[in-house]
């Protein structure tokens, strides 16, 4: 279906490299779910995304493939799986691309676009992104807030500046460090300016639990989305003073969810579910609310088509373009995937959803090292902890009509076998599909005494790779 999508409408709106191809501004943020005032968070200021929202599309069913960053980014910056491409883990623990994998830059910059990222690049090897670049800002971008809003709208205008005097048009990505944790309520420069009222907030429902420390934490989290918004409301204000806004397509995601329990390295909707937004009125309604489960791959085919680049058919998302036609099929599965992203923080975990119904599939019976470090981000008491989060049974089925917080395991449920096998089915028959090297028991067992023995990790001065890159994708 998705090759039929991607080749039926590249073909019907297939454009030659012209001069007037749109700029392209696309915004990430991290560690985010949808604390936004489009999405129903009446507790935060943020009339700039909302704004967006009103004048485009709002996405209420987006997902990421993997819950934390790096493997995160590399499937959206290539429209590949992590299970594919290989980076299933966090970057800065030594994870990577098994290979030369074409990243969003280099589509772009080789078809004639002038090409600026800001902020942190996040991937291995940074190469496969950086050697595509025109213009790098905010290139050690933290998570302390040292470098102001301010910084990323100066250097965002350079961008603008710099394609419009080389007579191009842009792609400029900006990955903005909010809302990772530490959470910043205030920055050094005395952002946001609006803020949260009150010095505590009451956690997100899916967490599960309330502690005042969680309270604390959650009034600063939500200050980071509005210091997002007042951001992004200042790079959106250098594109109005250039007058390149109307034909500018803006797209804004988070990576994944929020960094909290029951959140970021999950599979849990908290984790996976982010907030999406599509604003280009050439080409996207106004104001419209779409509620097709969507992916973060679907941005890389989406910018390609309407740049009228053509979209290479191995990409495994589906232009978002497709929508707009009533009668195109539309993705019936949402496939996610987490080892945790590091050998200190473990859990091998799957998960597959339709439109009411999560799955997902532990494999491996072990404490989840990564859900541990979630409650002691908090210092979250041991006695509060979710006996189902740390040491989770091999299969879990949620309802998400009844129970979007995902509480109420079905697995088990007579009711609910139906449901159960089908989502199973589903699951390995895309783990076929995409060559999944998980999909062997022997995989899942090299890999797990691979992340439990020091001895085999990588030295992280060296140029050394894990060695399961070598095991699961060997080169030709």
């Amino acid at each position: 279906m998705r090759r039929f999508l991607i080749l039926a409408v590249s073909a019907l709106t297939f454009i030659s490299y012209a001069k007037d191809r749109p700029n392209i501004l696309l915004i990430v943020s991290e560690d985010n779910s949808e604390q936004i005032g489009c999405y129903g968070e009446t507790r935060v200021h943020t009339p700039v995304l909302d704004g967006l929202a009103g004048t485009g599309v709002r996405y209420t069913r987006a997902y990421v493939p993997y819950s934390v960053c790096s493997p995160s980014r590399a499937a959206f910056l290539t429209s590949t799986y992590t299970r594919q491409n290989g980076h299933i883990g966090l970057a800065t623990h030594r994870f990577s691309f098994h290979s030369n994998f074409k990243t969003m830059p280099a589509y772009f910059r080789e078809t004639g676009y002038y090409t600026g990222f800001i902020g942190k690049t996040h991937v291995n090897p940074e190469s496969l992104v950086e050697d595509f670049i025109d213009f790098r800002g905010v290139k050690h971008a933290n998570f302390s807030n040292t470098h102001s809003i301010e910084d990323y709208a100066t250097e965002a205008r350079t961008v603008f500046e710099n394609a419009k005097a080389a007579n191009k048009p842009f792609l400029c990505i900006i990955n903005y460090s909010d809302a990772h944790r530490r959470f910043i309520g205030t920055s050094n420069a005395g952002y946001p300016t609006v803020n949260v009222n009150g010095t505590e907030a009451a956690p997100l429902p899916w967490i599960g639990v309330e502690t005042p420390a969680l309270r604390r934490e959650m009034r600063n989290y939500l200050n980071c989305m509005n210091r997002l918004d007042e951001g992004i409301g200042l790079v959106l204000k250098r594109l109005d003073e250039l007058h390149a806004r109307d034909n500018t397509i803006v797209v804004y995601l988070a990576d994944h969810g929020g960094d909290f329990p029951r959140g970021k390295t999950t599979c849990y909707e908290g984790g996976v579910k982010v907030p999406m937004i599509v604003n280009y009125p050439t080409s996207f309604p106004k104001g419209q609310v779409e509620t097709a489960l969507v992916s973060s791959m679907d941005i890389l085919p989406t910018l390609l088509q309407e740049a009228g680049i053509d979209i290479p058919e191995e990409l495994m998302g589906t232009p978002l373009q497709s929508l707009q036609d009533s009668k195109a099929p539309r993705r019936k599965y949402i496939h996610t995937f987490s080892t945790g992203s590091s050998a200190n923080i473990l859990h091998l975990t799957f998960g597959i959803c339709d439109e009411r119904y999560k799955l997902i599939y532990n494999p491996v019976r072990a404490t989840n090292t990564a859900a541990i470090s979630r409650y002691a981000n908090t210092s979250i008491p041991k006695a509060l902890w979710d006996p189902a989060y740390i040491d989770p049974p091999e299969f879990e089925l949620y309802d998400l009509e009844s129970d979007p917080n995902e509480f109420t395991n079905r697995s088990a449920n007579p009711e609910f076998l139906t449901p159960r096998a089908r989502l199973f089915r589903a699951m390995r028959h895309f783990q076929k599909e995409i060559n999944d090297p998980f999909l062997y028991r022997k995989n899942i067992e090299f890999y797990m005494q691979e992340m439990r023995n020091p001895s085999r990790h990588p030295k992280k001065r060296s140029q050394e790779t894990w060695s399961h890159l070598q095991e699961f994708y060997p080169r030709k």
